[in-house]
């Protein structure tokens, strides 16, 4: 309804706020509470190089990108998989396939600020800026789209925030914790097998 819409739209902006607020924490103010010690490796690459690569793939993936997402319907019909496991299991996975190399990489680097930062920097970049841009994307766009999550879906998250803050909040790690986020993990992909998404009308 139109409550829900109004209420859904400021949150997006209040919350897209609070990431531009991140960015300038975390880049100006207090960049020296993020920042790794130097090491001496030199880079590989130019700065220039760098750039232009980074330009070329992020090309590349939004063009397959869109190959990806115009199959889904297809490929959730022939294998009976719903799209709701489709979008919120697989695709990140595979999306997100090189951010979990990284983060496992410098892990066993022993660099596990920059691992966590990997992880949890990813997650809190959709929460505060793509969902919440998308939101008012549509409202530009004159698409109605909402915050208003299924319940399964909002205590998932929940969940996740409570279980990742313990993990991360004393510094350090070992293979128990490790198994736990793995474990929970496959729980919640078993949560999004059964379940349905309602259709909103």
């Amino acid at each position: 309804n139109e409550e829900v819409l109004m209420v859904s739209r400021i949150a997006a902006c209040f919350l897209l706020a609070m990431y531009i607020q991140l960015l300038f924490f975390q880049l100006y103010t207090h960049s020296y509470l993020v920042e790794e010690d130097d090491d001496d490796e030199e880079p590989e690459m130019s700065f220039w190089a760098a750039l232009g690569g980074l330009v070329f793939v992020t090309i590349l993936v939004s063009i397959f990108s869109e190959y990806l997402v115009s199959s889904i319907d297809g490929f959730t019909e022939s294998s009976g998989i719903s799209k709701t496991f489709v979008g919120l299991i697989i695709l990140p996975v595979v999306g997100n396939a090189v951010e979990h190399i990284t983060a496992v990489t410098v892990a066993m680097k022993n660099k596990m600020d920059l691992s966590m930062g990997v992880a949890v920097g990813s997650s809190s970049q959709v929460s505060l800026f793509v969902v919440p841009f998308i939101v008012i994307y549509g409202w530009a766009k004159d698409i109605d789209m909402t915050l208003n999550f299924p319940h399964f879906e909002i205590m998932l998250y929940i969940l996740s925030v409570i279980i990742v803050t313990n993990c991360v909040m004393n510094g350090k790690s070992n293979w128990l914790e490790g198994s736990l986020l793995i474990s929970t993990y496959l729980m919640i992909a078993v949560g999004f097998w059964y379940e349905k998404v309602r259709e909103f009308r």
